[in-house]
């Protein structure tokens, strides 16, 4: 299979192929906050350095969030649009899955439970998952992760990987293009591609 990932909700953007063979090609822009401006860009960007096209492509994914409002919504508009156009089946992952992926990689050995946790200039995004990237709880803010237990679970943290537990380096939009793979080889359920906000911008609150 061939994915098509495309990660805008940090500050930078990131499009990832993840080939028939498993090889993850990517390019990125860490221009921040100009998700609009760049993305197509760095999409042809990496086709033409490639020789890849639409055609090739087997499936999308694209990261719904939680992060930057604005790289939210360029990416699953983008995904949206491109998915119309070369009519792909289109599927949603959320950073907080794909960093728990990422973690699992890395500690292979290990049955733990998987605590995802991602900084957020007003606290955490966080969500438990199992081993398995099952999920155990409903992604939430939190405004201290320092507590000694495990949100919804009530298991101290000694029972949970975090990203302080492994040397994790910056994830892009290849780590959620294997995410994808991953789950459609052991037919895991999708989220859907809607935004996931957990914090609301601060002009909405407004309206």
């Amino acid at each position: 299979m061939s994915i098509l990932a495309i990660d805008t909700v940090g500050s930078g953007s990131s499009i990832a192929i993840v080939d028939h063979d498993g090889k993850c090609l990517v390019e990125h822009n860490s221009t921040s906050n100009s998700h609009a401006e760049s993305f197509f860009q760095i999409l042809d960007t990496l086709f033409s350095k490639h020789t890849y096209n639409y055609n090739k492509i087997d499936y999308l994914v694209v990261v719904v969030g939680p992060g930057s409002f604005t790289g939210i919504r360029v990416g699953i508009s983008a995904a949206k649009g491109i998915n119309l156009a070369i009519n792909k089946p289109l599927y949603g992952v959320s950073a907080l899955e794909v960093q728990a992926y990422a973690i699992s990689l890395l500690c292979a050995n290990s049955k733990k439970n998987i605590r995802a946790i991602i900084k957020n200039v007003k606290g955490f995004y966080t969500q438990l998952f199992d081993f398995s990237l099952l999920p155990l709880s409903h992604p939430t803010v939190a405004l201290d992760i320092s507590g000694s237990q495990c949100p919804d679970t009530g298991t101290t943290n000694n029972n949970c990987i975090t990203y302080m537990d492994c040397n994790l380096s910056a994830l892009n939009a290849s780590h959620a293009g294997l995410l994808a793979q991953y789950k459609l080889e052991n037919k895991q359920k999708f989220g859907e591609v809607e935004a996931l906000y957990l914090n609301e911008p601060q002009y909405m609150k407004l309206l």
